[in-house]
C-alpha cells in the first residue's frame, strides 16, 4: 500500500502534531482547517518525520485564523472609533502605545508611510489629559491613574503583557505588574487583537518547549490600521457608518494574505536552498532599509530563529543567505545591497511589491534577487481612500511582507529538521522560564551554528 501523502493525512484530520508542545500551548489551529482541493505536490511522497502539515502552511493557516477572528471585533472597533472622532472634534487627542514588540514599533509609528497621523505615539502617560483617549498594551498604575483622571483607556491585548485571558503562571513574574493589576483594572474597555498569548504559530515536534515564528505584527498591525481607517473616515464624514473602512481594510488584508499561498512551492524551493547553505556553514542575515521593522522582527525576537543576523558574514560569504524585505519595488539602497551580496556569492531573497501606484520601475528588488516574492501591496500610501483626500492610507505591505518572511523561516526550519539539523529558536522572555532557557541553550547554539 502506498504511503499516504501529507495532504491525505491532513484531510484525515490528524490533530496530534503538537501534543509534546506543552500543556500551556494550544493544539495548532491549522489542524482545524479544511483540506484544500489542490493537485498533489511533488513533495508529497517524501518521508515527513511525522509532520502532518508543512510548517509554512501551519503559519499561514494560523495567520488567517487571527484575521478571521478579528472580524468579531468590528462592532467594537466601530463604537471606539466613533468615540475617537468625537474626542478629536472636541479638541482632545487620540494616543497610542499599542505597539509593544519588535516590528510594531516601526509599522505603527505615526510617521510611517501611509499613516493618516491621527493617533499620536507616546510612552509616558503623564501628558494625557481629561477628555483624551488612548489605545495601549500597558497595564500599570500610570495607566490606571490616566483613566481615573478622565482619559478613556482602551487596553489592547498582546502576548508580551500579562492579562486575565491566559493561563495563570504562564507570564514571567518580572513582567507582571507589581501591583498584580489586570486589564480590567486599568481600562474602560478591552479590545482583543487575537495574538496568541504564546506568540508563535508553528508547533514543531522537534522543538517541543514552545511554539515558533512570531505573530505579533499581524495581530497588532491589523487592529492599528483598522482603527486608523475608521477614525479617518468618520472625521471626513460625520455621517459615515459605524463600521465601514475598518471592515474594508480587514477584507483587503485577508485577501492579500490568502494570496501568499501562491508562493508556497517557491518558498519550499527557497527553504531547501537555505537549508543546504546553512548546514554547510553559511550565515543568514535579514536587512530592511526603508522599513527597519522587517529586520528587527526576524532578529532576536521571541519565537524567532537564533541564527538570523548572528555570526561573521565575511567568513562564509559564498555560502550565506541574505533576505531583504521592502515596501517599495526598487528602493535604491536595498537593490544595491542585493547586487553587492550576490557578487559575494550569497543567495539573495527579496520580498516587496512588483509596482507602485501603477508604475513598474526598472531594476526591481524582486528581479535582482535570486528569489523574489510579491507582497501584493502596490500602493505608495495604503488601501483605504477617504473622501476628499488625495493620498490613500493604511498600508498592507508591512503585514503581508512579514507573513511571507515568517513563512520562509518556518519552512527553512522544516527543511532543516528533515535533514537531522534542528535549529535553535528564542523562547520569549515574557514567558516563564524564557530567560533561563535562552541563557542555557545559547552555548549549544554557538557550538552548532544554527
Amino acid at each position: 500500500m502506498p504511503e499516504p501523502t501529507r495532504r491525505e493525512m491532513l484531510c484525515a484530520g490528524a490533530m496530534t502534531m503538537a501534543a509534546s508542545a506543552g500543556a500551556a500551548v494550544a493544539t495548532p489551529r491549522a489542524a482545524r482547517a479544511a483540506c484544500p482541493s489542490t493537485p498533489p505536490s511533488p513533495w508529497d511522497n517524501e518521508y515527513n518525520f511525522g509532520h502532518t502539515i508543512l510548517f509554512m502552511q501551519e503559519y499561514h493557516l494560523a495567520t488567517m485564523d487571527i484575521l478571521g477572528s478579528q472580524g468579531a471585533e468590528l462592532d467594537q472597533i466601530g463604537e471606539l472609533t466613533s468615540r475617537a472622532a468625537s474626542v478629536i472634534r472636541a479638541g482632545g487627542t487620540i494616543w497610542t502605545s499599542m505597539n509593544v514588540g519588535h516590528m510594531p514599533i516601526d509599522e505603527q509609528k505615526e510617521t510611517r508611510r501611509g499613516s493618516p497621523r491621527i493617533m499620536k505615539d507616546h510612552r509616558d502617560f503623564g501628558p494625557l489629559k481629561k477628555g483624551d483617549m488612548v489605545f495601549t498594551n500597558f497595564c500599570t498604575r500610570q495607566v490606571q491613574a490616566a483613566r481615573d483622571r478622565g482619559v478613556y483607556v482602551v487596553c489592547v491585548t498582546t502576548n508580551y503583557q500579562n492579562n486575565e485571558f491566559r493561563p495563570a503562571g504562564f507570564t514571567e513574574s518580572s513582567r507582571d505588574n507589581p501591583d498584580r493589576l489586570m486589564l480590567k483594572d486599568v481600562s474602560n474597555e478591552i479590545l482583543h487583537s487575537h495574538i496568541p498569548y504564546y506568540q508563535g504559530l508553528v508547533h514543531a515536534p522537534e522543538i517541543p518547549e514552545f511554539t515558533i515564528c512570531p505573530s505579533t505584527t499581524t495581530g497588532s498591525g491589523s487592529i492599528h490600521w483598522m482603527l486608523n481607517a475608521e477614525i479617518a473616515n468618520k472625521l471626513a464624514d460625520p455621517n459615515a457608518p459605524a463600521v465601514d473602512k475598518s471592515a474594508e481594510y480587514l477584507r483587503i488584508l485577508t485577501e492579500r494574505v490568502a494570496r501568499i499561498s501562491d508562493h508556497t512551492d517557491r518558498i519550499r524551493e527557497v527553504a531547501v536552498t537555505m537549508a543546504r547553505r546553512i548546514r554547510d556553514g553559511g550565515r543568514w542575515f535579514v536587512r530592511s532599509i526603508e522599513h527597519p521593522g522587517f529586520e528587527i522582527e526576524m532578529s532576536g525576537v521571541a519565537s524567532g530563529a537564533m541564527i538570523v543576523n548572528h555570526g561573521d558574514w565575511e567568513a562564509t560569504k559564498e555560502r550565506n543567505v541574505m533576505l531583504i524585505a521592502a515596501i517599495s519595488p526598487a528602493h535604491r539602497q536595498e537593490v544595491q545591497l542585493a547586487r553587492d551580496k550576490q557578487i559575494e556569492g550569497a543567495y539573495v531573497i527579496g520580498i516587496g511589491p512588483s509596482s507602485v501606484d501603477g508604475d513598474v520601475p526598472p531594476g526591481r528588488l524582486n528581479d535582482v534577487a535570486d528569489a523574489g516574492f510579491d507582497n501584493f501591496s502596490p500602493e505608495s500610501g495604503g488601501v483605504i481612500r477617504i473622501s476628499g483626500q488625495k493620498e490613500t492610507i493604511c498600508p498592507t505591505s508591512g503585514i503581508v511582507g512579514n507573513v511571507i518572511q515568517q513563512m520562509i523561516c518556518a519552512q527553512w526550519c522544516d527543511e532543516m529538521v528533515r535533514r537531522g539539523s534542528v535549529p535553535y529558536f528564542w523562547m520569549g522572555v515574557f514567558q516563564k522560564g524564557g530567560q533561563e532557557y535562552d541563557t542555557g541553550i545559547h552555548p549549544f547554539f554557538e557550538l552548532q551554528g544554527f
